[in-house]
C-alpha cells in the first residue's frame, strides 16, 4: 500500500506524506460510516505496508453502550491500572476491516482528487497573466483541445479562446495566457487558458524582445484580431534606443517569431506619443492625414482624410480603425474630404500647370540625354574618320600597286624573238608551232570537257532508271 501511495503520489506531483495522510483519513471516514465506534483511529506502517484500524472505550461504572464503554471490573482484566474516565484500546479485526474496504474506495479517491485540486490552486495562482506552454492530449469532437502542463496538469483550450483556422495534432506545443484559477470542484478544468488575449501578445513580446524585459521600451497597449491582425504601441525611456526597431529585430528576425506563434497574425508596430494628434496618425498609418478633431467629452475623434486615402485609414472590411480605436481607447470617425469644384478655366489651368512642370522635367531629361548623346557622337565621329583614313591609304596603296602592274606587263612571244635578233623565217615558224600547241591543248581540253558531261548524261540515265524500276 506505501509503495502504491508513493506512485501515486510522483504521478500527480504531490508529496507522499500528504496522500499517506488523506488515505489515512479516508479509512477512519469509511470505518466510522460502516462500524458502530465513535473514536476511531488508523495509520499505515512504512515498513510493512499494512494498514492498522483501531477503536477506543471509556472505562464507566455502569455500561450502556458496549461497543464504546467499559465497565471498572471488565477493563481489571486487560489493565489493572485503568480508573473510571480512562480509555482503553482496542483493534479493529479483520473481519471488520472488510466491511468497510469496499466503501473506503470512492472516499479515498475523493480525498486525493481534492488534494490535486488544491495543489493545482496553490500552484497556478501565482502565475496568472503569465504564458504557459502546454502539450496537446487530446482534440475533441466539440473543438475544445486537452492540454497537458508540466506532465501532470491538464487544462481545456476552449473553441472560442482558439485563432481561427489553426489546427492540432497530438504532442504539438502550444504557448496560452493563463487568465484565471478556478477553485471548484464541479468544474474540469481548474485553469482558464486563452489564444485570442491581446495579453498573450504582449507577454510574447516580452520573452523576445530584451529590450522590453529590461524595461528600456515599454508596451503601452495592444489591440487584436486573432489571426489576422494585431497593433501594439510602444516607446522607449532611452533616447538612444529605437522603440519600434528594438521590437521589429534584425530583419524582422524578433516580431517574426511571434508571427509564425499566432498562426500568421499581422502585427503593426506603432510609436506611443503623449499628444493624441500624433498617436492616432501613427495608429492610423499608412493612411495619411489631412486633419482630425477630438472631442474628449465624448472619446470620439474625427479624422478626415484625402479621398485616394479612405479605403487605406478604413482598412479591409474596417480592420485599421477598428484595431486603432481599440488601441487608442477612443471611437474615431474617419470621412472624405470634398473636391472643390472648379471650373472648367480653372481646370485647364490647372491641367497646363501639371503639364509645364512635367514638360520642365522633360526638359531636364532631354537636356541631359542631348548631352550624353552629343559626346557618344563626337566618339563615334572620331572613329569614323579615322577608319576613313584608313580605308583612304589602303585605297592609295591598291592603286600604286595597280599601276606598276600595267607598266610591268611582259611582252609578246613575237616581241622577245626579234629582240634577240631572231631571223624572221625562223621567228615566223616558233610563233606558227606555239600557236599549234596552243590550239591542241584547247581541242584536248574540250575533249575532255565532252567526256566528263557525256559520264554525268550516263549517271543520271542510270539514277533515273534505278528510280522507274
Amino acid at each position: 500500500m506505501y509503495e502504491i501511495i508513493k506512485d501515486f503520489s510522483k504521478e500527480k506531483g504531490l508529496d507522499h506524506e500528504v496522500v499517506k495522510k488523506l488515505v489515512e483519513q479516508s479509512l477512519i471516514q469509511a470505518a466510522q460510516r460502516k462500524l458502530p465506534y465513535r473514536e476511531i483511529e488508523g495509520q499505515i506502517n512504512e515498513k510493512t505496508g499494512n494498514i492498522n484500524l483501531y477503536h477506543f472505550k471509556e472505562v464507566v461504572d455502569l455500561v450502556e453502550d458496549p461497543n464504546n464503554e467499559i465497565s471498572v471490573e471488565d477493563v481489571f482484566e486487560i489493565d489493572p491500572d485503568a480508573g473510571i474516565g480512562d480509555e482503553v484500546e482496542y483493534e479493529i479485526s479483520d473481519r471488520e476491516f472488510q466491511r468497510i474496504a469496499h466503501s473506503t474506495r470512492p472516499i479515498i479517491f475523493g480525498s486525493l482528487k481534492e488534494a490535486e485540486r488544491q495543489m493545482v490552486v496553490s500552484t497556478f495562482t501565482e502565475k496568472i497573466g503569465d504564458v504557459l506552454t502546454g502539450t496537446v492530449l487530446r482534440v475533441e469532437p466539440n473543438g475544445r483541445v486537452a492540454l497537458s502542463f508540466q506532465n501532470k496538469v491538464e487544462a481545456y483550450l476552449f473553441r472560442r479562446e482558439q485563432i481561427y483556422g489553426e489546427n492540432f495534432t497530438f504532442g504539438d506545443h502550444v504557448r496560452v495566457l493563463l487568465l484565471d484559477v478556478n477553485d471548484n470542484p464541479h468544474k474540469d478544468s481548474q485553469l482558464t487558458i486563452s489564444r485570442t488575449h491581446p495579453g498573450l501578445l504582449i507577454k510574447l513580446f516580452e520573452m523576445e524582445v530584451p529590450e522590453i524585459y529590461d524595461g528600456i521600451v515599454k508596451i503601452v497597449s495592444a489591440s487584436r484580431e486573432p489571426g489576422r491582425r494585431a497593433k501594439i504601441s510602444v516607446y522607449s525611456t532611452d533616447e538612444e534606443v529605437d522603440p519600434v526597431g528594438s521590437c521589429v529585430g534584425m530583419r524582422g528576425s524578433r516580431v517574426q517569431t511571434i508571427v509564425n506563434d499566432l498562426h500568421g497574425e499581422k502585427i503593426d508596430i506603432v510609436r506611443w506619443s503623449e499628444d493624441i494628434d500624433v498617436y492616432t496618425c501613427n495608429a492610423l498609418a499608412p493612411a495619411e492625414i489631412d486633419s482630425l478633431e477630438i472631442d474628449e467629452e465624448a472619446q470620439q475623434i474625427d479624422v478626415v482624410v484625402a479621398p485616394n486615402q479612405l479605403s487605406l485609414a478604413i482598412g479591409h472590411k474596417g480592420q485599421n480603425v477598428r484595431l486603432a480605436s481599440k488601441l487608442i481607447g477612443y471611437k474615431i470617425n474617419i470621412v472624405a474630404s470634398e473636391e472643390e469644384d472648379l471650373s472648367i478655366d480653372e481646370q485647364l489651368e490647372k491641367e497646363f500647370a501639371k503639364s509645364k512642370d512635367n514638360g520642365e522635367e522633360n526638359a531636364e531629361v532631354t537636356e541631359n540625354l542631348s548631352e550624353d548623346s552629343n559626346s557618344e557622337s563626337a566618339e563615334i565621329t572620331a572613329e569614323i574618320e579615322q577608319h576613313d583614313n584608313i580605308l583612304d591609304a589602303s585605297s592609295e596603296t591598291a592603286e600604286e600597286t595597280v599601276v606598276e602592274g600595267e607598266k610591268e606587263e611582259p611582252a609578246t612571244l613575237k616581241e622577245d624573238l626579234v629582240a634577240e635578233n631572231i631571223p624572221a623565217e625562223e621567228t615566223n615558224e616558233i610563233i606558227d608551232a606555239d600557236e599549234t600547241s596552243a590550239s591542241d591543248n584547247e581541242t584536248e581540253s574540250n575533249a575532255n570537257n565532252k567526256t566528263e558531261t557525256e559520264t554525268e548524261n550516263e549517271t543520271e540515265v542510270e539514277t533515273e532508271t534505278t528510280g522507274t524500276a
